[in-house]
């Protein structure tokens, strides 16, 4: 009960969020969603929209007008659609090309603000920690900006400061967003087989890591490392006294913009070589490291004298287990060679189910999707538009990728895209090829196979040595009575606890109807019979009698009216 009270105070402080999220959807011509539980009314939002049907911009394409409202309602929603658009198996074609074209455009917020912020985390006057201090910043998104600044010894620095209250605000959104969730998962049956309020949930894991600088700035520093003497690789320095959970100081790097060939030429660095670099990075990223840049799109490069590269923003990162590398290069390498048996395998490893309904169905599918699509030179071949051929196959057999799988498309379709402006000509599937095949031949490294033997062996003893203990305790829980067995059936994953929640909640309902029903009975009875004290002539043990009836019968009719009745 006091849990329902306080998601009803939660849902009524949320109501003017609710009602400008709503008006922007119905601004766009989105009108049906005021239907959801007849909130037009209570959102006071007017029945005409403020532009009419056949206006320009009612005549954009669906998926076009859905970017424009997530762009205007801010960060939260931004940064939704832009993780969104890497999900292939949740939007189809036009919505994906829409919403890769999300962009932050968040005005800055006063440099006063920043360097409120920067004193009250790093509990010193500015003028103590920087000779110079630019009030313009250098960069800005939806949830930090940049400034320029020079610390006293002269070294030039950028200062990433989170912007004030963001957090109340991202939390409201990702509130109201499961919400909604909710309520799709519960009405809508198609889309409730997305698992919408788990894309949510992973959507705030994500943002929050986002929001923590600490975070990154050790994301900063374990990539450094991991490109230690690579003199084509620059990471910038990470200055950790001067950085917390809202203020990330780096060394300052500015160079060339990557999708600019004219401007690469002109400073001496030839875009094909430049080209080639990138694509060995993010391969060398994914399969000898495993931890991999999340968002390289072009924003987030610069190119520094000598055809130097820099990344910018590591707030999202992906992390892939040595199994799962193997998956990935398994993949590449059966998507290359037309083996449809090998990326068969390695798309259910790399599932959250791990198996087909339809085995034979699915690899049949493979092949005739191989001799559709890859048919043509090696160099031809577009690992973007391949994983999104592929990802239709696969929401046909109902496989849905872990998360990191499509993290790691993302990062590898946005390089592919900039190498392929830098240079046409580019085999970025045979740059490849060279690092998945390094990664299955680890697999079967003599030291990884004795490790893993002496492993096994290890969990095996120990298991032989429990099991004397665990076999008795079976038999005496089996013979007094005590042994549960759980159980998981495919309705829903956990168990019969969603049934007998259920149950209880139907048997309360009968009761309380029953208690409300006789209340009202008596109060009835006590009226008629005049029975003392009254009040104004009418008895008052029966008047009171019929609020509590009033009251329990209004309870009723809110708990069916929530759970989707009347």
């Amino acid at each position: 009960m006091i849990r329902q009270i306080k998601a009803a105070v939660e849902v009524y402080e949320h109501l003017p969020r609710y009602g400008e999220i709503l008006r922007v959807f119905f601004k766009y011509g989105f009108a049906d969603l005021l239907k959801l539980a007849h909130l037009g009314r209570l959102l006071e939002i007017k029945a005409t929209p403020p532009s009419e049907p056949g206006t320009s911009l009612h005549q954009k394409p669906l998926a076009a007008r859905f970017r424009l409202a997530l762009e205007e309602l801010g960060p939260t929603f931004v940064k939704f659609g832009q993780i969104l658009s890497s999900r292939r198996d949740l939007i189809n074609e036009p919505f994906f090309e829409e919403l890769r074209k999300l962009q932050d455009r968040v005005p800055p917020f006063p440099a006063e603000q920043a360097k409120r912020i920067l004193e009250e985390d790093l509990k010193r006057p500015l003028d103590e920690i920087f000779h110079e201090f630019d009030e313009t910043p250098v960069a800005g998104a939806s949830i930090a900006q940049v400034h320029r600044a020079r610390l006293c010894d002269g070294k030039e620095v950028a200062v990433k400061v989170r912007r004030p209250d963001i957090e109340k605000v991202i939390a409201v959104d990702v509130a109201i967003l499961e919400d909604a969730a909710r309520f799709l998962e519960r009405h809508v049956e198609e889309l409730a087989a997305l698992n919408p309020v788990g894309v949510v949930r992973e959507f705030a894991r994500t943002l929050s890591a986002e929001l923590d600088f600490m975070r990154e700035a050790g994301n900063l520093e374990r990539f450094a490392k991991q490109f230690r003497g690579n003199r084509w690789v620059r990471v910038p320095r990470v200055y950790r006294d001067l950085s917390g959970e809202r203020i990330l100081t780096m060394e300052f790097l500015a160079g060339l913009r990557v999708d600019r060939p004219e401007d690469l030429r002109a400073h001496g660095i030839h875009p094909s070589t430049l080209s080639e670099r990138m694509s060995r990075l993010i391969f060398q990223q994914m399969f000898e490291f495993g931890f991999f840049h999340g968002d390289p799109h072009p924003g987030n490069f610069t190119i520094l004298s000598g055809g130097v590269t820099c990344l910018y923003d590591y707030g999202m990162m992906g992390t892939l287990t040595p199994a799962f590398r193997e998956d990935i290069a398994a993949m590449i390498l059966g998507l290359t060679e037309k083996d449809r048996r090998m990326v068969t395998r390695a798309l259910l490893g790399m599932s959250e189910q791990g198996y087909a309904e339809n085995l034979r169905k699915l690899e049949s599918d493979v092949e005739a999707f191989g001799e559709q699509y890859l048919n043509r030179p090696l160099k031809e071949l577009r690992l973007g538009f391949i994983f999104n051929r592929l990802l239709d196959l696969l929401m046909t057999h109902q496989l849905r990728m872990k998360a990191e799988f499509y993290l790691g498309v993302k990062a590898l379709t946005q390089v592919e895209a900039i190498a392929v402006l830098l240079h046409p000509d580019l085999n970025f599937v045979e740059f490849g090829a060279p690092y998945a095949m390094r990664a299955l031949e680890r697999k079967y490294e003599t030291r990884k196979l004795l490790k893993d033997f002496l492993k096994s062996f290890g969990e095996t003893l120990e298991w032989l040595r429990d099991l004397p203990t665990d076999a008795r305790d079976f038999y005496e829980r089996a013979k007094s009575g005590r042994y549960r067995i759980p159980l998981e059936h495919r309705l829903d994953p956990k168990g019969f606890e969603p049934l007998r929640d259920t149950l209880d909640y139907v048997a309360n309902l009968l009761a309380e109807s029953l208690l409300a029903s006789a209340a009202l009975v008596c109060s009835s009875i006590l009226i008629l019979a005049g029975v003392p004290p009254l009040w104004k002539g009418i008895p008052l043990p029966g008047l009171v009698g019929l609020a509590i009836s009033a009251l329990m019968f209004l309870r009723i009719a809110r708990s069916i009216w929530r759970h989707g009745g009347l």
